[in-house]
């Protein structure tokens, strides 16, 4: 690289002084060299013009022409009168703008010195530009350094402008009549151009600055929890749309509002500097103007610029969404629905249209049956159903958790409420449950005082955790669940009528599984494949025996039992046919051993129904292969499967 004050210190700066090719400098000696070569005509009258190209051009070098027209206007001031004129051209030595006195364009014009021409060196030899362009350094061309006759009356100072990737955007050039030509012209270039590449850094800063300002502002958006920044004296300076959402208040509502004008909180009506950090406070969020209370979780980190606070950073999280995201993690969601109870008897199908009809209802449902009978399975599907499908649906067993530690289990408990209370307190069930569906099994089972407290809950629709006094409101659905003749314990003194008839809105009563006629061989065949994807087992069959012995016996244990007997058959069978040798006792003992052995009369329509589902089962309930292996048409199929209830 030429150093610029080796190229200001020249000869060629020296006016009147005519120069033999022998004091050239380096640079112009070159570049004559290459003109000779490019077979340049110095007696050639004018440049060349392209304005179509021009046009591209202006469009391509925008940035450029905007950012350094300005400083193009402000050199042009200083000389203007002098004869000068302020040129732009863009890498290729094209003309992108010109700046100048009127005769002094008039004379520019007369070599096609104009907007749009080429000057670089392939097209007009050497110039200030076009030499410029190929040597990367900024350089004067004194009169009869020009290559061509006709640019032999001016003397140009040319200095490249550089982009942020360091590559040559374009040219800077001033020209004027070589008899007015000072060494300091190209000085106020060179610091014109210089000036253009920092203005343009200078602005990728700003659009950096503002495209990160853009990210920052759509990630703080994004996020499911509300962000507030507040300044030391107490200003709000930044809320995302979470928040303004949560809080039902708009940009305009917040931005630069003091924090203690927006909330009621007294956590919020000192000074916002002696925030301390928070972390994970549940307090009850109060809006001024007559805006909802929201139940949030606060947390508040200083943010410092170098060792001074300069704000608070608040992160405020809705308790509810929070739940949620805990049900979620920790399976507290419903996963049955209607079409997954298995059955075709017309007590279970009268149980399940009951069912959905109390779906689309907010009222509480009783569910009642004997154990084993799917209650659990009911209060799901009635969850799945309903508008509050994708909120939490939490089950509790009333009869499985000690009487003393049912409370805190349901209502949650304060910090320090009895020993070994955890630190912060813990929320109970019924807060987990919030918008979302909570079923209480067995509820039968509950002790007097606990009835009274879920009364409370069900009159007023809000819990007091275990030895605070502060009132949470809730929006739980219940669906509550029993095997006990619930008119009966009222009748005893073992179970409030108050609570019995707020629970009881809408019964359902599941039957058992002895009254579902010819869902037993539906369910068994369900279990066996089911089991089979879990148990190693050569089982392809059901022998009718097998389903002669499940349908007479009594489930006392209901479809729960059932599911037990085929799991335990499976695991015990060591034959390809699941036979009753593989029953327990209790269901299989009072049959003869030998399946061929026919020991009691069947009728001819149960015996066509047994060949049907064994064939079926056999063949994994594909209806082509069954038809097939059948001899029958697939039409002829579907009625047989229709007429025994097996579709």
């Amino acid at each position: 690289m030429v150093n610029i004050s080796e190229i200001i210190e020249t000869d060629s700066f020296f006016v009147g002084i005519p120069l033999e090719d022998s004091s050239f400098s380096n640079i112009i000696r070159e570049s004559r060299q290459r003109s000779r070569e490019n077979k340049i005509d110095p007696n050639q009258r004018n440049g060349r013009v392209f304005k179509e190209v021009w046009k591209q051009s202006i469009l391509e070098n925008a940035e450029l022409i905007n950012t350094t027209l300005p400083l193009m206007n402000d050199i042009y001031q200083l000389v203007e009168g002098t004869g000068f004129m302020v040129v732009l051209c863009d890498r290729s030595g094209l003309l992108l703008k010109t700046l100048g006195d009127e005769d002094t364009l008039e004379k520019a014009r007369a070599i096609s010195f104009v907007e749009g021409a080429d000057w670089s060196e392939e097209g007009v030899g050497t110039n200030a530009i076009g030499t410029c362009i190929k040597a990367e350094v900024p350089l004067q061309v004194f009169h009869h350094e020009h290559y061509m006759k006709i640019c032999q009356e001016w003397t140009c100072s040319a200095s490249p402008i550089f982009g942020l990737d360091g590559k040559l955007m374009g040219v800077l050039n001033m020209a004027g009549p070589y008899e007015k030509v000072h060494r300091h012209t190209l000085g106020m270039v060179v610091s014109t151009a210089k000036a253009v590449e920092n203005l343009m850094k200078l602005q990728e800063k700003i659009r950096r600055n503002e495209l990160m300002q853009s990210y920052l502002e759509a990630t703080m958006n994004s996020l499911t929890t509300g962000i507030m920044l507040v300044n030391q004296q107490g200003e709000i300076i930044q809320a995302n749309k979470t928040l303004q959402d949560m809080i039902q208040l708009k940009e305009e509502d917040l931005i630069d509002k003091k924090i203690d004008q927006v909330f009621e909180n007294k956590l919020f009506q000192n000074e916002i500097y002696c925030l301390d950090i928070i972390k994970d406070k549940d307090i009850r969020l109060k809006i001024k103007n007559g805006g909802f209370p929201k139940q949030v979780l606060l947390n508040s980190q200083p943010v410092y610029k170098g060792e001074e606070q300069i704000a608070s950073l608040l992160i405020i999280q809705e308790i509810q969404k929070v739940r949620q995201l805990v049900n979620q993690f920790t399976g507290n969601q419903a996963n049955i629905t209607f079409r997954e109870i298995i059955g075709q008897s017309p007590l279970l199908i009268r149980s399940i249209n009951e069912a959905r009809a109390a779906s689309n209802s907010p009222s509480n449902v009783l569910l009642l049956g004997e154990s084993g009978t799917g209650k659990d399975l009911f209060a799901q599907a009635i969850h799945n159903e309903n508008e509050r499908r994708d909120m939490p649906f939490i089950a509790i067993n009333c009869g499985a958790i000690p009487r003393d530690l049912l409370g805190s289990e349901l209502f949650g408990y304060a910090e320090g409420a009895f020993t070994g209370a955890r630190k912060g307190g813990n929320s109970g069930k019924f807060e987990l449950a919030d918008g979302g569906t909570i079923f209480l099994d067995e509820i039968g089972e509950m002790s007097l005082d606990m009835q009274v407290l879920l009364l409370r809950v069900l009159q007023n629709r809000e819990i007091t955790r275990i030895g605070n006094h502060k009132v949470i409101p809730v929006n739980v659905r219940i669906i509550a669940a029993t095997n006990k003749n619930l008119k009966e314990e009222v009748r005893k003194g073992n179970f409030r009528e108050d609570l019995y008839f707020r629970l009881n809105v809408l019964p359902i009563h599941i039957p058992s599984l002895r009254e579902r006629e010819g869902d037993i061989a539906l369910l068994a065949s369900h279990f066996v494949k089911l089991y089979k994807k879990r148990i190693p087992t050569r089982i392809e069959s059901i022998s009718s025996s097998f389903m002669r012995a499940i349908e007479q016996y009594n489930w006392p244990g209901n479809v729960r039992e059932l599911q037990n007997v085929i799991e335990r058959s499976l695991n015990r069978s060591s034959t390809g046919v699941l036979s009753v040798e593989s029953l327990p006792e209790e269901v299989g003992g009072h049959h003869e051993h030998t399946p061929s052995v026919q020991r009691f009369p069947i009728k001819k329509d149960e015996r066509q129904k047994h060949m049907l589902l064994e064939v079926l089962m056999n063949c994994d309930y594909n209806y082509s292969q069954a038809a097939k292996a059948l001899n029958i048409s697939r039409s002829t199929l579907y009625r047989r499967m229709e007429r025994y209830n097996l579709k």
